[in-house]
């Protein structure tokens, strides 16, 4: 970078540094976002220095508004499409998906069929309840672990135990009951 350069640059930063940072607040609503929009605005303005022949006109600060808000929008778009893997942990992030998830789906869709209630009554009180609450329910195991009093590590295992004792449970299901492949 010549002498020049440099020093247009000091100056673009002395003379748009706050508008930019207001203009990427304004759309990010967010004090770190803004920042980051506004270095990724000046990254982008210093590798196109050429195009910069005059730092105040009207032209230059065209650009320059132009430039935030596009690195703001797509700061904003790179935050959300983030946001989504950065949710808080649910519990069906923390445990191994089966194949076909083939117990809860049945218990959630299937819940008053005759089979259910068969694999269901073969199950000891305390699994019939975890199996119920996160299936039918669709509560957390965090919510579970609450209203039983329970430790979410606790839930999650007796949730797998129990899963695997209808596994069991379903294999056992009598003819004349309601038959169901998974």
């Amino acid at each position: 970078m010549t002498d020049e350069n440099s020093r247009k640059v000091e100056e673009l930063y002395e003379l748009y540094e706050q508008p930019m940072y207001r203009i990427a607040y304004a759309i990010l609503k967010q004090v770190q976002l803004a920042e980051d929009a506004v270095h990724d605005a000046f990254v982008a303005i210093i590798r196109s220095n050429a195009v910069i022949r005059d730092v105040r006109s009207s032209e230059t600060k065209h650009f320059v508004v132009k430039t935030v808000k596009n690195a703001a929008i797509n700061r904003y778009r790179k935050n959300m499409k983030d946001s989504q893997y950065f949710t808080e942990l649910d519990d069906t992030a923390a445990q191994i998906p089966d194949e076909h998830n083939e117990i809860e789906e049945y218990i959630k869709h299937m819940e008053r069929s005759e089979a259910v209630k068969y694999i269901l009554s073969g199950l000891d009180e305390s699994a019939r309840e975890i199996l119920l609450l996160r299936c039918c329910d669709e509560l957390s195991f965090r919510e579970i672990a609450q209203r039983l009093n329970l430790s979410e590590p606790a839930v999650r295992k007796r949730y797998e135990r129990a899963k695997k004792a209808a596994r069991q449970q379903k294999g056992a299901v009598p003819y004349g009951k309601e038959l169901f492949t998974i």
